[in-house]
């Protein structure tokens, strides 16, 4: 595959990418539905390949951040006008191009319809998401309490190497650093003591804390 490119390019004096995007503005004008729709595929693929790596934890934490922001009502309003910019814009485009209205009336109803069921099922999403966080590390919070010491030690350092992996809201870390405070005043195991240090030195005690203040 690569020698049969590399005797093209000699041949032709032209790179790969010029002959690949030649192809492709003949078959645009043949059939430019077709390239839309083959172009959509690939993009759709790539960034389903690509996004599985990604981490969703951090980016809706990110997200759930930039909401608690002291300036969230601007950036509500940006988004909510980027939104509505978008929406009349389709809209219109539809209307624009049915000349008849009922076919046009049901298009933008199903653009409604379906725009309502992501939105529905990606909040759902997220919130099923932050509710097993939450249960999780309440679960290992409640292990503070155990009367064995090595049922305490292992949920101080699983809520350790839970939060280097990735970061809490900000209300749950308060409340984990509280936690953890009131487990150094009375834990007299040093290795739990440095095993609740590594939890503050995680959630970054110092700067919640005047996050809090």
């Amino acid at each position: 595959m690569h020698s049969a490119g590399r005797i093209l390019r000699r041949k032709q004096g032209m790179p790969i990418w010029a002959i690949v995007a030649i192809a492709l503005l003949m078959l645009a004008l043949w059939n430019w539905q077709l390239v839309v729709a083959t172009i959509a595929g690939v993009v759709v693929m790539s960034l389903v390949y690509v996004g599985q790596d990604w981490n969703w934890s951090s980016l809706i934490l990110r997200w759930q951040r930039l909401l608690n922001h002291p300036n969230r009502q601007f950036t509500v309003a940006v988004v909510a006008g980027a939104v509505a910019v978008c929406f009349t814009y389709m809209v219109a485009a539809i209307w624009h191009g049915i000349d008849n209205h009922w076919l046009a009336s049901a298009g933008i109803l199903q653009l409604i319809a379906t725009l309502a069921v992501l939105g529905l099922l990606f909040k759902q999403a997220i919130d099923k998401w932050i509710e097993t966080q939450r249960s999780n590390v309440d679960a290992l919070v409640a292990q503070f309490t155990a009367s064995d010491d090595l049922e305490r030690l292992i949920a101080v350092k699983q809520l350790a190497q839970h939060l280097q992996q990735q970061r809490l809201p900000l209300n749950q870390e308060i409340a984990i650093a509280q936690y953890c405070q009131v487990l150094l005043g009375r834990e007299t195991v040093p290795a739990i003591q440095d095993a609740a240090l590594e939890v503050l030195e995680a959630i970054n005690y110092k700067q919640i804390k005047s996050s809090a203040n």
